[in-house]
Formats: C-alpha cells, structure tokens, sequence
C-alpha cells in the first residue's frame, strides 16, 4: 500500500518537474531589464512549491521507511531469493489466494500440514533427511546441548534395531538397572522407527514417569523411571589403571564444547602424569562437525582435516593451525563410529598423526544443517560430501583401522602399542 502510494507521488513530481522545464524553457523571451515578476510566472512559482513540497514528502517517507519500520528497504540477495521464489511458486499461491476468495467454490485444497511434509522429506532418498514439527525440534535441539531431561542413555540404530549404548552413571536408566547393548522394544507402549524416534519419546517432562521394554539376551525386560535433568557429558576421562600414566578419554558424541572439554582432559590427566593417550570414538554416532574439526586442529600441525563438496562442486577446504597439543596417542574405533567422528579419524590417520585401533567405522561421509522456520517446525537436509586429506571418500565406505582389534581387545593392543 505505502509503496503503490510512493510510487504515485513520484510520478506526479516527475511530471511536474518535466511541466516546469517547458514551462521555463517558453518563458525564456529576450528581456530588456531585470523583472522578477515577469520571469516567474504565478503558475511557475505554484509548480516549484508543489516540487520542493514533494521533495520533502519523499524525504520524511524515506525517513519512516528507514528508521520507523513504516516500510523496509532489502538488499539484492533477499530480493533475487523473493523473486526466484515468485518465480517457481508464485502462481500456486495466487490460485490459492483466488479459490479461498471464491464465493461458490464448494471445497478448498487440503493445507500443506506436518503430515505430508514428512511425507516429502523422506521421499527423496536421503536418508538423513527429516521434517520435525516444531515439538519435535524443541527435542532435537537439546540433544546437542550440555543437558537435557530424560533418562539417560544414548542409543544407535543397528541393522533395523535401536541400540543402547551408553548409560549415564548415577541416571534413572542406570538406576533401574539398563544397561549398554540393551535392544528397545517400546516405549510407554509404542514400538519407535528408529533412534531420533526413540530419544523423542523417551526425552520430556522432568518427574514423569516413563516405561520402557527391552530385550536383554533373548528376554524382554520392563522398566519405569522418572525422567529428570542429565547433565550430558561428551566427553569423559580417567587415568586407565592407577600408575600406567596412559590416560583413557571417552568422547561419546560431539556437542556444544565438546572440544573445550577434551582440551581441558587432557590438561587434568597430564597433571595426573599421564604422557600417553587412548581417545575411545567407538559408538560415537557424530554431532556437530565444527567440534571435531576443532579437536583434529588441537590434535595436528598445519595440514588439511577435511574438504566438504557441495552438490555443485564448490568446495570449502578445513585446515588446522600450525600449533598442536603434540601427544603420544592412539584412536578406537568400531563400527559405530560415524560422520564426526570419521572426520576426526580420518583426518588424524591420513596425517599420521597416530594408530587407528579396532573395526571398520560405519561410512557416513556427508554432512546436514538444520534449518528453523517461524512456527518452530524445522528441516533437516544434506549439504555436503566430505573427503578425507587424502581424497578419499568416506561415504558408504568407511575407514579401515591400521590394527584391526574387536571391543572386547582393542584397548589391551593399544596399551601394546603405546609401551612400545
């Protein structure tokens, strides 16, 4: 409205002004003396108050527009983004806007609801795509922050199944007595589709009560539990045994101020006297990439961690600093270590910066963002390929060990092959 309104005013002061130049230009006659009032007309002087009238107009809307919010003016990008947007979807909002406008029309087309958009995000074959109704998200979101209410355990999907794999010392899991490799049968009743589906109905209000069934060793197994505040620790430590001086850090995924924590490890064991180093990634599903590239740059001189690739090819290259906590360590793996944790390991074997000890990791060579619309609701997509400083992809492929080793031996060979 305010624009069609401006825009009017600014064609009538063009016309004007276009009036004036004629009108000047006629009265222009040869002129014996010096007579104001002949040079300017009455109609003449009108139109040049009507123009600096307008002037003025133009420069208070300006000022409203820029300072009060009575308008906004948008850089070129946000105005190519609107365009090509009006571009591809404009007509089906305009038939939209005419069939809700229709008097006789006798039905109008279903709403765009969380349903189907679901429903559209998981039919393009990513398999790390999600649409989270705004709930939903509010869940997701806590699980890459230092705490969250729940029960306390982290669970993985394994070949159709979801996997416990961790549970929080002193938690309510704990307490009831689950424990890691537990399979989740249900939850309050409901059999969950995989491990976002599990975390989202086990998550919620502190001092609810929550059950759970599980299999354990062929038998299924009920528990009840109050969920409650979890202080989520990523990272956990401790010298292996009294007097070995090799220190044992457990990064369990990667979080907010997940490599601040590891950093502040491995500063409290080597004041502990541990010269020596286990990093265990086994069962670390991933998290946040800016947190493993953060510890590979701790960890490593100057050299190259990781190149994300776009579908278009541009391609963004990750390089560590020219410092470095220069350790004495080893890393585990198994086939659980995913995304993030394939960066860090990838990066820190291809460098040479240690001996990468246990299974095949799990392949998940891509990366996602996450973006939050107005109602809450939020899409999950994949962004990028990462390969490895020496090029290789690790999608679908993996990284293979330098010493392979099963769980139940990885940590006796690499305290073999750090006292070496």
């Amino acid at each position: 409205m305010q624009g069609r309104y401006c825009r009017a005013v600014l064609y009538r002061f063009m016309e004007e002004l276009k009036k004036t130049e004629l009108n000047n230009a006629s009265e222009q006659a040869p002129r014996e003396t010096h007579n104001p009032d002949k040079e300017f007309a009455p109609k003449t002087k009108n139109r040049i108050f009507f123009i600096l009238g307008v002037a003025c107009c133009l420069a208070v809307l300006f000022a409203f527009y820029k300072f009060q919010n009575f308008g906004r003016f948008i850089t070129q990008g946000d105005y190519e983004y609107y365009r090509e947007l009006d571009e591809n979807y404009g007509k089906y909002n305009e038939i939209l806007r005419m069939i809700g406008e229709d008097p006789i029309a006798t039905s109008q087309p279903g709403e765009i609801d969380d349903a189907k958009l679901k429903e559209l995000v998981a039919s393009i074959g990513d398999p790390y795509a999600e649409y989270f109704t705004a709930e939903e998200y509010k869940e997701f979101e806590k699980h890459y922050k230092g705490d969250y209410v729940g029960i306390g355990v982290g669970v993985l999907d394994e070949e159709g199944k979801v996997i416990i794999k961790n549970v929080v010392e002193g938690g309510p899991a704990d307490e009831a007595g689950i424990k890691p490799e537990d399979v989740i049968i249900s939850v309050d009743g409901t059999k969950p589709k995989d491990s976002t589906d599990a975390v989202n109905m086990i998550t919620g209000e502190s001092g609810v009560e929550v059950s759970l069934v599980i299999e354990r060793n062929g038998e299924e197994l009920e528990f009840k539990m109050n969920r409650t505040k979890i202080e989520n620790e990523s990272v956990t430590y401790s010298e292996l045994t009294p007097g070995s001086g090799i220190g044992y850090i457990k990064i369990t995924s990667f979080i907010d101020d997940t490599a601040k924590d590891f950093k502040l490890a491995v500063r409290d064991l080597k004041n502990m006297g541990c010269d020596k180093f286990i990093v265990d990634l086994r069962d670390n599903g991933g998290g946040l990439t800016e947190e493993s590239i953060e510890i590979a740059d701790y960890l490593l001189p100057a050299c190259k961690i990781m190149t994300e690739v776009k579908k278009d090819g541009t391609e963004t290259v990750h390089n560590s600093k020219a410092s470095s906590a220069d350790l004495n360590f080893v890393v585990l793996t198994n086939m659980n270590t995913a995304s993030a944790s394939e960066i860090l390991a990838g990066a820190l074997q291809d460098n040479d910066a240690c001996l990468i000890i246990g299974e095949k990791t799990f392949g998940k060579g891509v990366t996602q963002i996450t973006r939050r619309f107005r109602d809450g609701s939020a899409v999950k997509l994949t962004t990028t390929e990462y390969f490895r400083p020496s090029g290789e992809t690790v999608n679908e492929i993996g990284i293979t060990p330098d010493i392979e080793a099963t769980d139940d031996k990885a940590i006796d060979v690499a305290v073999e092959e750090l006292n070496k």
